[in-house]
């Protein structure tokens, strides 16, 4: 496919590099800089230097031949615009942005689609973290979970603790334990462990588990000592991502949403006036403010600034002092390496794999319904969709001792119309059959799409 990325963002760099290992023919539009010319000489693409909004620019990116573009730049406006040219005058015919203003989400109805600005796909990644993190405090004590299959099954990340009764136990019998779990990966020390069922758990280990959702609870507390759910909720920071999180949460939860910059805390009065959000004009990371208003009694912490240092420390601090449960927003890989290596933060969310996932979700149609980076990107979940017959499908009437699968693909679970399903020795693929998939290695993604994805012969509704 022939694709045109606009923004050389972190979002947008990303993407590119995905796509260029999926053997898409990737041309990558921004104003120049250093920084683009680093990525032309790193990647395998093709770089425009150039203002995406010209229509000179688009042209000599090869927009009249391009079957999707992408716009995923840091301004609104020019993703609208960019996406606005690329139809009236080159035709493109699948456009994806990137949004972040409220204001366009709430006429969204009205302002995008066929009869209006012609953006198929909007992504934004304040409702995106809105999402894992509502996910996250229904799950408590998980690294990471991603829904799958109509939200019946998911993917989440557990890593063992003193205490879980499992420890100790192998992989089967964990499996006994919950038969509706599978486990596609373990990590000891950073490092994948192989033949699994020849390992006990231990303390510090990894464990990735494909689960059906209304057993996950039990299995995760199985394996750590979960803390009683409480109902208070205590957000730091002003950013756009807060507020729809504080939003969000607001509907089951008390929040409390502090912001210790007065220009910004007005603009949170206004925002989410009429909602049930506390805000305060303070830092959460002030000892005073700390005890005035008892945040050590809080259930859930969650920091959400614009800065990755800030949230590290006052969930550190918070942690360390009070042992209430930290969620951080960490944007730079580098500092999510950092904070991951042995901190006590409980869990740790990337804005850039939300987006990422979510984009690629959208554009590797090709039988692929879901997908979720995992492991900073080393690793990746996917939910595949089950096409063709035995005649036109590489995988339909078969077993998986029958399939020549890619070196580290573990399949979890399926969903069979509304039956969750395990997918071991005696499963058999089925039309229609949504599937779960663990790829230890991102670079095998391509050929393990490729295998669900029925003969070129094969017509669907054909009768």
């Amino acid at each position: 496919m022939k694709i045109i990325i606009v923004g050389a963002t972190l979002v947008g760099t990303e993407l590119a590099e995905y796509l260029v290992h999926a053997g898409h023919a990737v041309t990558l539009i921004d104003r120049p800089s250093d920084e683009l010319t680093q990525i032309a000489n790193r990647l395998d693409l093709r770089v425009i230097q150039g203002d995406p909004t010209w229509p000179s620019v688009l042209r000599e990116a090869g927009a009249r031949n391009t079957e999707l573009l992408v716009a995923t730049s840091a301004s609104d406006e020019i993703n609208i615009t960019t996406c606005s040219i690329a139809t009236y005058l080159f035709d493109i015919p699948r456009k994806i942005a990137r949004l972040r203003a409220p204001d366009f989400f709430d006429e969204a109805d009205k302002l995008f689609g066929p009869k209006a600005i012609p953006i198929d796909h909007i992504i934004s990644p304040e409702q995106l973290m809105a999402d894992a993190v509502s996910d996250l405090m229904e799950i408590p004590g998980v690294n990471a979970l991603q829904s799958f299959a109509r939200d019946r099954i998911i993917m989440t990340s557990v890593t063992c603790k003193e205490g879980g009764k499992l420890l100790g136990q192998s992989i089967m019998e964990l499996e006994q334990y919950e038969p509706k779990c599978k486990v596609v990966a373990v990590y000891r020390h950073g490092t994948a462990l192989t033949k699994l069922d020849h390992f006990k758990l231990l303390a510090g280990d990894e464990v990735i588990l494909c689960v059906e959702r209304a057993r996950a609870l039990n299995l995760v507390g199985a394996l750590m000592p979960l803390r009683p759910s409480g109902m208070d909720v205590v957000i730091q920071g002003g950013t756009h991502i807060a507020d729809s999180i504080a939003l969000r949460l607001a509907e089951r939860y008390h929040v409390k949403l502090i912001e210790p910059d007065t220009n910004r805390a007005k603009r949170l009065a206004d925002r989410l006036r009429g909602s049930k959000v506390e805000i305060y004009c303070a830092d959460a990371s002030d000892a005073n403010f700390v005890q005035e208003e008892k945040l050590y009694e809080t259930d859930t912490f969650i920091a959400a600034s614009a800065y990755d240092e800030t949230n590290i420390m006052a969930a550190l601090m918070l942690q360390r002092s009070n042992k209430v449960r930290t969620i951080a927003v960490i944007r730079q890989l580098s500092t999510q390496d950092l904070a991951s290596t042995g901190s006590p933060i409980d869990t740790i969310i990337s804005p850039r794999d939300a987006i990422i996932s979510a984009l690629l979700s959208l554009i590797l149609q090709e039988g692929l319904v879901k997908m979720r980076i995992f492991r900073h990107g080393q690793a990746e979940a996917l939910e595949l969709l089950v096409q063709g017959d035995p005649r036109a499908s590489f995988v339909v009437g078969r077993k998986l001792e029958d399939l020549t699968l890619p070196p580290g693909v573990h399949f979890g679970l399926a969903l069979r119309e509304k039956v969750v399903l395990k997918i071991d020795q005696d499963y058999v693929f089925s039309p229609g059959d949504h599937v779960v998939a663990f790829l230890s290695d991102r670079i095998h993604m391509r050929a393990l799409v490729k295998m669900f994805k029925p003969r070129p012969f094969w017509l669907p509704h054909w009768r």
